[in-house]
């Protein structure tokens, strides 16, 4: 399966690279996203390599078509990937279904043990890596305000959906990235102030 994890990467790096929507994040998050479900996949007793190509894949909607319904979009399009990697068929379903009940936003219920672990991954990478979420917001034209109640509201999403056997794993991350985004969104706002008094 390793082999096939391959083969998946360099199918959804073009993809990911080449997004008008997250050109500089998307790939990156991806890999730690898939690193991430890899890592809960043991603790859940789940299928690594369906938790790790479910990581790879959760976002490729979002890249390819923007964030609106991406679960739905990266369900149609990871589908696509996998069979022209020569995923095996009984593989396809679960991952799938892992891509599409990832987002925090959406109460689609998990089907499977794997899908829990890329929606966690997923949170877990939101809180580590809060200025890309921070900086993704901004990027779709958002004020600081907007940022700042938009990027909240995905955390605490990203807080509720996570499974409980996971929750503890992630050592007090959702109360630390609260109040990073807090930090950032207020420095942010001094330095836009800033800014205008210096013209």
């Amino acid at each position: 399966m390793e082999n096939l994890i391959k083969r998946i990467v360099q199918r959804v790096r073009p993809i990911y690279f080449g997004s008008k929507f997250y050109p500089k994040t998307c790939f990156k998050h991806a890999l730690r996203v898939s690193e991430f479900a890899k890592d809960f996949s043991v603790k859940l007793g789940a299928s690594r390599f369906i938790s790790e190509a479910g990581g790879l894949l959760h976002d490729i909607g979002a890249a390819m078509y923007g964030r609106d319904n991406h679960h739905i979009t990266g369900a149609q399009e990871a589908t696509l990937v996998l069979l022209d990697c020569e995923c095996p068929l009984d593989a396809v379903g679960p991952i799938v279904s892992a891509v599409y009940s990832h987002r925090g936003s959406e109460k689609i219920p998990f089907k499977i043990p794997e899908a829990k672990c890329v929606a966690a991954a997923d949170a877990k990478d939101h809180f580590l890596f809060l200025e890309e979420v921070w900086q993704a917001q901004m990027g779709l034209g958002r004020t600081e305000l907007e940022a700042y109640t938009r990027v909240s509201e995905e955390l605490k999403n990203d807080w509720e959906k996570t499974d409980p056997e996971i929750k503890p794993l992630l050592d007090g991350a959702y109360e630390k990235a609260r109040q990073k985004l807090l930090k950032i969104a207020l420095a942010n706002g001094r330095h836009k102030k800033s800014r205008k008094a210096a013209r």
